[in-house]
């Protein structure tokens, strides 16, 4: 038994075992252990014939424990990580919903005014950004007239323009135009796309159908009276002149000041453009810009819902029951977007988001009183439109787009680089997880495999220590047998 010991010592070491095994020996010296053989089964679970059978089962599952130790370190981190994604996700979809709600307020400053005319047929107007609630007076002496001119005959081409060169002009400026073929439609074509911004050529049949009479006509794209001529190869003019071309004249405000221009359109205020559409002199047309704040309140007041979602979502990241994205960088750099957003300060005449009803409490939530939006706008529109600007045009919803976009910001935005960042991380973890695994099962597998061959060995020297005990036993009876007589 001695040398089984040793035998067993030998192999176990440096991990201890039991001295004693209850199945190797009975109390009479017997032994008990079945004959067989050691195998590892498809499982890789060992399965032994010894008497140590289960000592060398407990070798290879504490040496598989110790393997496994860092795949536990590598799974925790995994599982960090994941939550840390989850939750930065869940933050990232809120603060886009806010960037949508700063971009509604931007829609409805712009659409909160509208514009009245008192005779439409006079002049029509429009607001757009930036614009503010005012009353304004349009007297229209002319709205002007376009140039034009009109081919003389029949346009059939000649042979000093047989390459279907000919020169433009468009008053003291002559430029060279290129035809395919020289006919009358490619002449207009060449017209239109080199200098379609100036003039506007078409073709006219001026006959009938059975005898076409084909004219190349010009107008010009601005007011004003100038020459519209085509020349030949030679120089010689294939134009008439039509009338003559005039600016539109206007008087704003009754300032005695005629304004004349080359565009029926005109801007006479930051975010109101006028059309002009006849002219009536004498008669002043009156243009009044009135605002509602009605669409702009329903849109401050779901930016507020919207703030204070995002609010939830850092406050719930923090404290005793903190989220996974508590220690981050990520989390301080969006508290620190956020609350810009929420205290921005102008010299508009309304200092903060506090005189437009949006009220921060200490709890960090935005609370909205419409009443405050409304004595406000009412009785100054100017200053409102003033603070909140426009998405491009200052104020704060440009503060609030640029600060938002800085996070949101598809390529460049600080949420969307953390989010590509952790996939990054978390893929990386798991490769390291699945190369360890595969470490472990080999390992595993090789030392269930070494157990094996060290069971069978110990099983046989049980066999041999039994039958040698066996025999000495007999020989003890069968020399007390001769001494007895």
């Amino acid at each position: 038994m001695s040398t089984i010991s040793s035998a067993l010592s030998t192999i176990l070491d440096p991990i201890s075992v039991s001295g004693s095994n209850s199945s190797s020996s009975s109390s009479d010296g017997s032994s008990s252990s079945s004959s067989g053989s050691s195998s590892s089964g498809s499982s890789g679970e060992f399965t032994g014939a010894s008497g140590y059978s289960q000592d060398l089962q407990n070798v290879i599952s504490r040496a598989v424990a110790i393997a496994e130790l860092p795949i536990t370190v590598l799974t925790n981190q995994e599982n960090a990580l994941q939550n840390q994604s989850s939750a930065l996700s869940s933050i990232d979809n809120d603060l886009s919903a806010l960037q949508t709600a700063v971009q509604s307020v931007d829609q409805a400053v712009g659409g909160s005014y509208q514009a009245e005319v008192s005779n439409t047929d006079v002049v029509s107007a429009s607001v757009g950004e930036g614009a503010v609630a005012g009353t304004y007076s349009i007297e229209v002496d002319s709205v002007g007239a376009y140039a034009s001119s009109l081919s003389a005959v029949n346009w059939t081409g000649t042979s000093s323009d047989a390459g279907g060169t000919y020169s433009l002009v468009i008053g003291s400026d002559s430029y060279n135009i290129q035809s395919t073929d020289g006919s009358a439609s490619s002449v207009a074509a060449a017209i239109n796309a080199e200098y379609g911004d100036q003039v506007q050529a078409t073709v006219v049949n001026v006959g009938s159908d059975a005898s076409p009479n084909l004219r190349v006509s010009l107008q010009a794209t601005s007011l004003g009276a100038q020459i519209l001529d085509i020349q030949d190869a030679s120089g010689a003019g294939l134009q008439d002149q039509g009338p003559d071309g005039g600016l539109a004249s206007y008087i704003v405000d009754g300032s005695g000041e005629t304004v004349t221009s080359a565009s029926r359109t005109a801007t006479i205020a930051t975010g109101l453009t006028i059309q002009l559409q006849s002219g009536d002199p004498g008669n002043p047309v009156t243009v009044t810009v009135s605002g509602t704040d009605s669409s702009l309140s329903d849109a401050v007041a779901s930016f507020a819902l919207a703030y204070n979602k995002v609010v939830t979502d850092l406050q719930a990241q923090r404290g005793q029951s903190a989220g996974a994205l508590q220690g981050q960088s990520i989390l301080s750099q969006i508290t620190q977007v956020v609350d810009n957003v929420a205290t921005y300060s102008s010299q508009s005449g309304i200092a903060g988001l506090a005189g437009l009803g949006l009220k921060l409490g200490e709890n960090g939530q935005l609370t909205f009183n419409a009443q405050t939006l409304d004595t406000a706008y009412s009785g100054n529109p100017a200053a409102v439109a003033s603070f909140l600007g426009s998405a491009s045009g200052g104020g704060w919803l440009e503060s609030a787009t640029n600060l938002l976009s800085n996070l949101e910001d598809p390529i460049q935005g600080l949420v969307k680089i953390e989010e590509t960042s952790l996939q990054g991380r978390t893929a990386s973890v798991a490769n390291q997880i699945t190369t360890k695994q595969d470490q472990v099962t080999t390992m595993k597998a090789t030392l269930t495999s070494q157990m094996a061959a060290a069971d069978a060995l110990i099983s046989s020297l049980e066999q041999q220590d039994s039958f040698l005990t066996q025999m000495m036993q007999a020989q003890q009876i069968d020399s007390q047998a001769i001494i007895n007589g």
